[in-house]
């Protein structure tokens, strides 16, 4: 009787080049906003593509980081969506989690608000400062990026190369990537996505499952947009 090989996945380091050039192609051509350069003796100029329509934004957020990382992790590594932290893992814990950081997270988004260069980029729909009714529809259709960005890095990125690399390692790589991820925006909101990455990516780790920091993470930027809306 003959028997067929199992094919070998494509090797999990595959992950790091692969989410490397889809945060490229995100940065660049998917933004909602444009990042540019100033200087006295050239002026002002863009370095990102134009900005997309709001809601094309998010779409785009969740194939580049979500549906597209997602494809690859599974192809790359053989794990399923549930070992790639997409279940809901330990609920009770994530419940526990959820009761304890999302108080901090309206907190974060509170000092967030205070912050000028925050102010300057936050809230991305100016059109949820001219009539606070729309800020419902906005803040959810929000959850399409900060899921989509909790799928990539502390799903795919995180467990895709947990055995391959050890927990502590992808935890700083993928927590490498996410701070470099936020070059762009305000000094302070990328310094903090440092240690923000880390406890994320740790707690991720414990309870098995991106949603719950998905919807602390969300709420910190909910939050800030909210904060900032009422000055």
């Amino acid at each position: 009787m003959r028997l067929h090989a199992r094919a070998r996945p494509v090797p999990a380091e595959w992950l790091l080049g692969s989410g490397t050039l889809l945060l490229v192609i995100f940065h660049y051509l998917l933004r909602a906003d444009t990042v540019g350069v100033f200087s006295p003796q050239r002026g002002w100029h863009a370095l990102t593509l134009g900005p997309l329509p709001l809601p094309l934004h998010y779409l785009a957020a969740a194939l580049a980081l979500g549906v597209v990382p997602v494809v690859v992790a599974r192809a790359a590594t053989g794990k399923s969506l549930a070992q790639l932290g997409l279940g809901l893992g330990d609920w009770r814990s994530g419940l526990r989690w959820l009761a304890l950081g999302l108080p901090l997270a309206v907190l974060a988004g509170y000092v967030g608000a205070r912050s000028a260069p925050m102010r300057a980029v936050y809230p991305l729909d100016t059109a949820a400062a001219a009539d606070p009714r729309a800020f419902a529809p906005y803040a959810a259709l929000q959850f399409l990026y900060y899921g989509a960005w909790e799928v990539f890095f502390r799903g795919v990125l995180l467990f895709g190369l947990a055995d391959r690399l050890g927990k502590s390692a992808a935890n700083l790589a993928q927590t490498g990537l996410s701070v470099t991820a936020h070059f762009g925006r305000a000094f302070s909101e990328t310094f903090s996505a440092l240690p923000a990455g880390l406890i994320f990516g740790w707690v991720t780790l414990r309870v098995r499952s991106i949603w719950y920091i998905a919807i602390i993470h969300w709420v910190v930027g909910i939050s800030c947009d909210w904060f900032i809306l009422q000055h």
